[in-house]
């Protein structure tokens, strides 16, 4: 399942959940943020409840947008325990996101993971 975030559910859907979040941040006009989502539907499959796979729709929700500086779509960001980590900041394939969510899921921090 693939959750639908704003700006008002962020605290309690993202910042305050107790499993992992992969949020993908899109635009109404990102041709390539559509083809995101059967990926991220697939992926949460995979996952179960381990982690929870979260789109945000940045022509609606400006508070986010601007709080996690979206300038490419799609944005691919890894959250928890109060720290943010981008994953990407352009399409990619099932494998090569799920390739990057183990390594983050298994202790690897990027130089770029700041809290939230």
């Amino acid at each position: 399942m693939v959750h639908e975030i704003t700006d008002e559910t962020f605290e309690a859907e993202v910042a305050s959940s107790p499993i992992p979040c992969i949020i993908e941040f899109t635009a109404g006009w990102c041709t390539m943020c559509d083809e995101m989502i059967p990926v991220f539907e697939e992926l949460s499959e995979q996952y179960g409840s381990d982690v929870k796979f979260c789109i945000v729709n940045t022509d609606e929700q400006k508070k986010l947008r601007i709080k996690f500086a979206v300038a490419a779509y799609p944005y691919i960001v890894y959250v928890h325990d109060g720290m943010k980590t981008p994953l990407f900041d352009e399409f990619v394939s099932g494998a090569r996101l799920k390739e990057r969510i183990d390594f983050v899921l298994n202790g690897g921090n990027a130089p770029t993971t700041r809290p939230l």
